[in-house]
């Protein structure tokens, strides 16, 4: 929060027309969206060699909870990176809303799409958390467990949280918010002349949104494993407009 602070101070202060100021918003923000990407590379290589993630997310418990054991320290490794995606959203958010006010944008709007951002990263982190806590302990107790009963009270366990912090940071976080978001930014980005760039976000924002309606078409979810890439690659889209702007 300090840093999104000190750049919407620059961006009030400077107004649209210092270079400096503007510069040095929309190279912070260009950083911010590139981190996206890369360090989403980390979970997507070490959980997918790992667990088989993100089809790891779909198995029983009787299947998954053994791969989490067998490899406890990748899905520390894969989530904890993951974690630092999500968190690294906050400031993006705010980040973004000190650059459009480089670009002569103002008003509630642009404060209601920094906070739609930033509460997108709160709820998929607080979804993350469980794969660093509670699921390594299920695991654990899973593994050493002899008596069925047992293994199937901790099988429940393991169902219940997931349902509950799967809503959470997949359904609010990555599905409802980051594609409200998206739509937002998208919306943004085509009143400061990014036609082509704001295109491409709706396109990803209404994908997220349309795997929300997974809850009543369960064929919807399938759209995320589109979704996901393609706001990758959106996000180094991003940073490459910031960072020619940074140079204007």
């Amino acid at each position: 929060m300090l840093a999104s602070t000190t750049l919407d101070q620059a961006a009030a202060a400077s107004g649209p027309v210092a270079a400096p100021a503007r510069s040095s918003i929309a190279r912070a923000t260009a950083g911010l969206a590139i981190a996206q990407t890369a360090l989403f590379a980390i979970p997507m290589i070490v959980l997918g060699r790992a667990i088989g993630w993100p089809a790891s997310l779909r198995l029983p418990a009787e299947a998954a909870l053994p791969l989490i054991a067998a490899h406890a320290d990748a899905v520390l490794l894969g989530y904890g990176a993951y974690l630092l995606v999500s968190l690294a959203m906050i400031p993006l958010a705010f980040a973004l809303r000190a650059w459009f006010r480089t670009q002569g944008l103002e008003g509630w709007l642009l404060d209601a799409v920094a906070f739609t951002g930033a509460a997108a990263g709160l709820f998929k982190t607080l979804g993350i958390v469980r794969w660093l806590s509670v699921m390594p302990m299920l695991a654990g107790e899973f593994e050493r467990a002899a008596d069925p009963i047992r293994r199937e009270a901790i099988a429940l366990a393991y169902r219940t949280t997931n349902a509950y912090a799967g809503a959470v940071g997949e359904l609010l976080g990555v599905q409802i918010l980051s594609g409200l978001w998206l739509v937002a930014v998208a919306i943004l980005l085509q009143k400061t002349g990014r036609r082509w760039l704001g295109g491409f976000g709706l396109f990803c924002g209404a994908l997220f949104l349309a795997t929300a309606l997974r809850l009543v078409w369960p064929a919807a979810g399938m759209l995320q494993s589109a979704a996901v890439p393609l706001a990758l690659v959106w996000f180094l889209a991003l940073a490459a407009s910031l960072w020619r702007d940074r140079r204007a």
